[in-house]
């Protein structure tokens, strides 16, 4: 009788994915050996060369790094890459790190460490040097190194250069890597809220100062701008209906700004007055009366709306 493995394992081999069943297989086996040893993750005997961990991951890199399949549909064949390409480079790093630590035994017949004419230590192995350098040279793992220290740069930079964060965030996806790229994007619309909170908060000040000259026109733009770089400043939408509806010319823009600062301050009675007002102006009675009401429900002696109520009757 087929156990419940044996059932998960033939729904994910059955799984609409862009992989070969072969791959599939290849996945599903490895990942089966990620609670065992450091050695059995990466395929090795216990007691290997450091030169051998190395090229262990490297191989196994070149199947289980997420990033060699970016674009296609891998389902749930995604997550148990990243499981398995994780735990693959936790094995490469703590066997290092403790091979690294451990002198090497002394050969058969000597009591000591091989030491070359002049008494240091004996020169690298040539082909152990090449084998590094490859290593280093791995496209999939250099870049990705790249694309998170970028991704951790921005993050940095975020509250107080979004514009510079945005830049490094753009060139971490072009330089590729799944989890990367993931992480980059979710940064990247949190940059683009602040750069516009910035930029908003710098129209505001443009338009205060055009206000305080007399400048309608000037504010009004100014405010609406704010208000288009910031959606979430309900200040903003409604300056810039008050100073549209002081133009005049700027009537249709003045109701849609006035209409989005009701929408974020339902409560806000000077919104509704302001839309109500730039409704009678207009000759939308209807639409104006709705506001009115609203106002005199929450707050039913309020003058301004009564005296713009008889307008409309």
């Amino acid at each position: 009788m087929p156990t419940d493995s044996d059932r998960t394992q033939q729904d994910a081999l059955s799984e609409a994915v862009d992989l070969p069943l072969d791959r599939k297989r290849e996945i599903l086996a490895r990942e089966a050996l990620l609670g065992r040893d450091d050695w059995t993750v990466l395929g090795l005997k216990p007691g290997a060369s450091a030169e051998a961990v190395k090229a262990a991951y490297f191989e196994a890199s070149k199947v289980f790094h997420p990033d060699r399949y970016y674009g296609k549909n891998l389902g749930s064949f995604g997550a148990r890459l990243d499981r398995i390409f994780q735990r693959l480079s936790e094995a490469h790093e703590k066997l290092i790190t403790a091979l690294r630590r451990s002198p090497p035994p002394p050969t058969a017949g000597s009591n000591a460490p091989r030491r070359s004419a002049t008494g240091g230590k004996a020169a690298a192995d040539p082909r152990a040097e090449e084998r590094r350098a490859r290593l280093a040279r791995h496209p999939y793992l250099a870049r990705g190194g790249q694309a998170s220290a970028l991704v951790e740069e921005a993050q940095r930079a975020l509250r107080t250069a979004p514009d510079k964060a945005l830049r490094m965030l753009e060139k971490a996806k072009s330089l590729g890597g799944a989890v990367a790229r993931e992480r980059a994007s979710g940064l990247e619309n949190e940059a683009k809220q602040q750069l516009g909170s910035q930029r908003a908060a710098e129209q505001m000040r443009a338009g205060e100062a055009a206000a305080q000259k007399g400048d309608a026109s000037g504010a009004a733009q100014a405010y609406g701008r704010a208000a288009t770089l910031d959606p979430a400043r309900a200040d903003a939408a409604y300056e810039a209906a008050r100073w549209g509806l002081k133009v005049g010319g700027l009537l249709v823009e003045a109701r849609n700004h006035a209409q989005h600062a009701v929408s974020l301050r339902p409560d806000h009675l000077p919104s509704h007055l302001l839309l109500a007002e730039i409704c009678i102006r207009m000759g939308m009675g209807s639409v104006a009366r709705r506001h009115l009401d609203a106002v005199l429900k929450l707050d039913p002696r309020n003058a301004q709306a009564k005296a713009l109520l008889r307008q409309v009757r």
